[in-house]
């Protein structure tokens, strides 16, 4: 026996000893980056990136773009710059690899939403630096994932890291808009200024607990709702308001929204939500493993919405959705408008007929002189694939970056760029590797938008992780 195994003994410590020696040979290869000095760099960016108010509209990105270009420039990085109207910018930025292998792409946009400064701790366009937290309207959506792109493109250069793959960054406007004369402007105009092999993307970030499960889950975004924005008008009787009418087109307005808002589109399990939760049942206690896993059975899906599956977030990907979001009539309180208008957010699953949808929603307004106007229409576009080159290394960074961290592949309920991708047939995943807890992501679109320094470091050392394991060339 002892002599058999001497032999396997043998085989097996020569095989460590060359293991070992290929990764010592790869830590010397490999750039030594100071952290340190990178980070107060990007600390310094990022609150002047900050400070230009690019608020959508107008989208106004020209100077926000004129600066982060101004940093590559210094850095030798080639850039060029794109205009859809006046104003509104978009930047690309390239560290070519070999020929005939298309790069990675790392997306972000500079247009941010409004903020009312009357209602924030910190005005929004101050960028304070305060508990440990840059506190400014577009610190996580999405100019923190902006930055994380410019320090990983600026790492790579200075460190002449050789590339089997080109990496680019495209940072645009019109985002929080529909991206018209953002992304898809970029796509449908100088698509031979990007054409990646893989994109990556805002839509997906870390939480701790989430559902209940011990640790750290990132849902990273292989696809999204659709977005459907509506414009609804309706024309009744104006006339003095002393005189109360039911042809009052408010009246009228009023109760076709009360019929239409309480009968929300029924529960609609997709492929991307099922798999997703069937892959983090075995995680959770019963009765909740027992649900995810079957959610498509009779009467499953209802319970867990009662328990484990009761978020709001969580429960608009379970079905179409009809948010009523603008109300505009009347000029005067004693005067009855001829015309009542009102603004509904609506977001499809993947699959849903938009015009069957559509059918439904003017059915359920009832009778009346309704005008519906899309303000934007849903489109399609087929998710990423949930394994594969990029996916892989999406969970390799997440294992060795992040302590007791997984992967979940998962659908955004809001709209991002990563659509206009898709569309062409590039894989785009939705992945800002931060760790954002409820306080956090509720202040996105709303007050005291704020990141932590801690979650603006590690998403850069991630991101550069991330752009190694899929561009750096083998050694």
């Amino acid at each position: 026996m002892m002599r058999r195994v001497k032999p396997i003994l043998r085989v097996f410590a020569a095989a460590m000893i060359v293991l070992l020696v290929a990764r010592s040979s790869f830590a010397q290869s490999a750039p030594q980056i100071d952290w340190n000095k990178i980070n107060a760099e990007a600390l310094d960016d990022f609150r002047t990136y900050l400070r230009f108010d690019t608020t959508n509209p107008p989208s106004n990105t020209a100077a926000a773009i004129a600066y982060l270009k101004s940093i590559l420039d210094k850095e030798g990085i080639a850039t060029e710059t794109f205009e859809s109207k006046p104003g509104m910018v978009t930047l690309v930025a390239r560290i070519p690899g070999p020929a005939g292998v298309k790069p990675l792409l790392l997306m972000s946009h500079a247009d941010v939403v409004p903020a009312v400064g009357a209602n924030w701790t910190h005005h929004p366009f101050d960028a304070d630096l305060k508990d440990g937290y840059v506190w400014a309207r577009g610190a996580i959506d999405n100019k923190a994932h902006g930055i994380m792109a410019l320090m990983t493109m600026i790492a790579l250069k200075r460190n002449h890291v050789a590339l089997r793959r080109g990496v680019e960054m495209m940072v645009n406007p019109d985002e929080e808009a529909g991206g018209d004369n953002g992304a898809t402007w970029m796509v449908n105009n100088h698509w031979d200024a990007i054409d990646p092999a893989f994109a990556f993307n805002e839509g997906g970030e870390g939480a701790a607990d989430w559902l209940g499960i011990k640790g750290v889950t990132f849902t990273v975004a292989v696809s999204e709702k659709r977005v459907d924005w509506l414009h609804v008008t309706v024309r009744g009787k104006g006339g003095h308001g002393s005189v109360p009418k039911p042809d009052n087109p408010n009246l009228i307005l009023i109760n076709a929204l009360h019929r239409l808002l309480e009968k929300q589109p029924p529960i609609r399990i997709t492929k991307i939500f099922a798999d997703a939760m069937e892959s983090i049942a075995p995680l959770e206690q019963s009765p909740a493993s027992f649900q995810l896993a079957h959610l498509e059975q009779p009467g499953v899906a209802q319970a867990a919405m009662a328990g484990v599956l009761s978020p709001y977030n969580v429960q608009a990907l379970m079905r179409d959705t009809i948010s009523l979001t603008m109300l505009n009539a009347g000029v005067k309180v004693n005067v009855v408008p001829t015309i009542a208008e009102a603004g509904l957010d609506c977001r499809l699953l993947p699959g849903t007929d938009a015009g069957a949808f559509m059918k439904r929603l003017r059915d359920l307004l009832g009778p009346g002189d309704f005008k519906i106007e899309y303000l934007q229409r849903p489109d399609d576009a087929p998710p990423s694939p949930t394994s594969g080159e990029a996916w892989d290394a999406i969970k390799r960074v997440v294992a060795s970056d992040f302590n007791d961290a997984r992967v979940v592949p998962w659908m955004t309920t809001g709209g991002t760029d990563s659509r206009v991708l898709r569309a062409k047939g590039v894989p785009a995943y939705g992945f800002v590797p931060v760790i954002l807890g409820e306080s956090e992501v509720s202040r996105i679109h709303g007050d005291d938008e704020r990141l932590s320094v801690e979650n603006l470091n590690r998403g850069i050392k991630a991101t550069y992780d991330l752009t190694m394991d899929l561009c750096a060339a083998r050694h």
